[in-house]
């Protein structure tokens, strides 16, 4: 057993050491309160900065979300009288410095700039407000599974016209702050003094006077109302100082004895619990081993899905002789997609459609299934010539299939198409769209034309829906191009927007001159250019026809 040594009593003191300390400690206690004070004024600062970037922020977001539906209103219609509207109710914000409202193609239809404030610190205004004074809303039109952008409007405020404002307010809360932090140190240094130092002065004057040849003869009076605080703990601990050594002393060779019995019984423990880990380990790789047998049977059953769903897939050779070139790009969201094409000829007569169904992958795929069956049905039993009479007949039919049309039904699934029958006798193509467009590539320029702004077979379709045609002469050389949203809706770019129409159709016209195939791949190649590390994010189907000519 080791032997514990008893610590050196204390040397004495005289008083006008422990005067020579109270003085110190004041001095350091009122310095101390002042770096509180400091400290607090600086916090404050920067709170009151912090809360000033949060309300700007706040205020400008909930300003241009007041605006949003109106902005975009504007945007869409291109209307400059309603864009002024909008930058002229966000102007009467004085900070702001400039609102501008413009289009998807960057053309500004609404602008409103005011000249810059003046700050003494031009600098210090951009560094503490140039981030939080720049404010956008990108505009997109919401409609049911899609959404595409309209433009954009842009708030900027003044950071001069911030920092003024901050500084008024800093200015005013300096003030305050100097006179809280003036009576902080005084209510600070009295109460330290009152409650810490003078009975410190005391019980340091006790402790000078005990005799070190006799350290327990006299015990140390204890001052009034500090019986259980921490002076009145330190009294107690000088006075049981001696008396606690030899305790502590065994009290230490007990604490080795149950360490020691503790770390055996950690050891024990360990052991336990690895074999327990091992267990659970060996239960996992069984776990693992099924879910990999899980994972295979299901994969193998949506690529035999895939087969089956490549096999409702029209023959594009079906098409030879009827068309003078035909290229078609399918490609699924995942192993099946929820995108369908038919293409087909009657007598003179042929027949192109694209399908977009609800959804995509599994879900998409059964969607595809019940549309080519019912497509099948309306072309061979109830006509083929007219393309909106078989959108009006596809859009009562699905929504019969999926009992959609009661009030009670139990989903909410339905497509987009577009159908072009191309009369060859006539020399006229006829289309017919379901929020689908046809371009129509002629004499060196894109024609578009946009199909019915409606859906088929979801339950708020009517029943009853009726479809524009249009009719397009065929002259020699025209290219018919029929796509799905999934080649428009993909986000890329630098800036990461959409792809869009318009790009669409620029790209096209630059490729309308090669041979079909070409152009196809060259699409592709360019969508996957502008997707870049984006995911994909939908199916893709794009076909293009080019007829014969009469």
């Amino acid at each position: 057993m080791n032997v514990h040594t008893p610590p050196p009593p204390p040397q004495t003191r005289d008083i006008g050491t422990f005067r020579g300390l109270s003085f110190k400690q004041a001095v350091a206690t009122l310095l101390i309160a002042l770096g509180l004070g400091a400290a607090s004024g600086i916090w404050d600062l920067s709170a009151d900065y912090q809360r000033m970037r949060r309300e700007v922020a706040e205020a400008s977001r909930a300003d241009l979300a007041l605006v949003r539906g109106m902005a975009v209103e504007a945007a869409y219609m291109l209307s400059h009288d309603l864009a002024g509207e909008v930058v002229g109710g966000l102007a009467l914000d004085p900070l702001v410095a400039e609102v501008r409202l413009t289009d998807n193609f960057g053309d500004v239809l609404g602008q409103i700039r005011r000249p810059p404030g003046t700050t003494a610190f031009p600098g210090l205004a951009q560094r503490l407000f140039g981030d939080t004074a720049q404010h956008s809303l990108l505009l997109q039109t919401r409609m049911k599974e899609t959404s595409g952008d309209v433009g954009k409007l842009e708030l900027h405020l003044d950071p001069a016209l911030l920092l003024n404002r901050y500084l008024d307010h800093v200015t005013a809360s300096a003030a305050s702050g100097a006179a809280r932090t003036v009576i902080l140190c005084l209510l600070v240094v009295a109460v330290f003094y009152g409650l810490i130092t003078k009975p410190l002065l005391k019980i340091g004057h006790a402790i000078a006077t005990v005799d070190p040849a006799r350290p327990g003869a006299s015990l140390i009076e204890l001052p009034r109302r500090h019986e259980g605080d921490e002076l009145g703990l330190l009294v107690s601990n000088v006075n049981a100082l001696l008396a606690e050594s030899q305790r502590g002393l065994d009290g230490r060779d007990a604490a080795e004895g149950a360490l020691a019995a503790l770390a055996r019984d950690l050891e024990l423990r360990v052991q336990e619990r690895t074999r327990e880990l091992e267990q659970q380990k060996e239960g996992v790789e069984r776990a693992n081993t099924e879910l990999e047998k899980a994972n295979r049977f299901i994969s193998d059953g949506i690529r035999y899905a895939s087969r089956i769903q490549t096999a409702l897939l029209p023959d594009t050779a079906a098409l030879d002789g009827a068309v003078d070139a035909f290229t078609v790009g399918w490609r699924p969201f995942d192993i099946v997609g929820g995108d369908y094409y038919w293409t087909g000829t009657f007598g003179d007569k042929t027949v192109v459609a694209v399908m977009d169904c609800t959804g995509h992958g599994v879900p998409g795929a059964f969607m595809t299934a019940v549309v080519s069956s019912i497509l099948a049905r309306i072309l061979h039993h109830h006509g083929h010539d007219d393309p909106a009479v078989i959108l009006a007949l596809l859009n009562f039919l699905v929504k019969s299939a999926l009992r959609q049309d009661r009030a009670d039904a139990p989903a909410d699934d339905g497509l987009d198409a577009a159908i072009c029958v191309f009369d060859k006798s006539r020399g006229v193509a006829t289309f017919a769209g379901a929020n689908l467009p046809l371009m129509v590539w002629s004499g060196g320029h894109i024609k578009v034309i946009r199909g019915d702004r409606r859906s088929l077979g979801y339950r708020d379709s009517p029943p009853d829906a009726t479809f524009a045609c249009h009719e397009v002469p065929i002259v020699p050389g025209a290219v018919f191009y029929l796509y799905t949203d999934g080649l428009i809706d993909h986000m890329g770019g630098p800036n990461g927007r959409l792809f869009g129409r318009k790009r669409l159709q620029e790209a096209l016209g630059g490729l309308a001159h090669l041979p079909l195939e070409e152009q196809k791949e060259r699409l592709f190649a360019t969508l996957d250019a502008w997707r870049g590390e984006q995911p994909c994010r939908d199916d893709m189907t794009f076909i293009a026809i080019r007829p014969l000519a009469p």
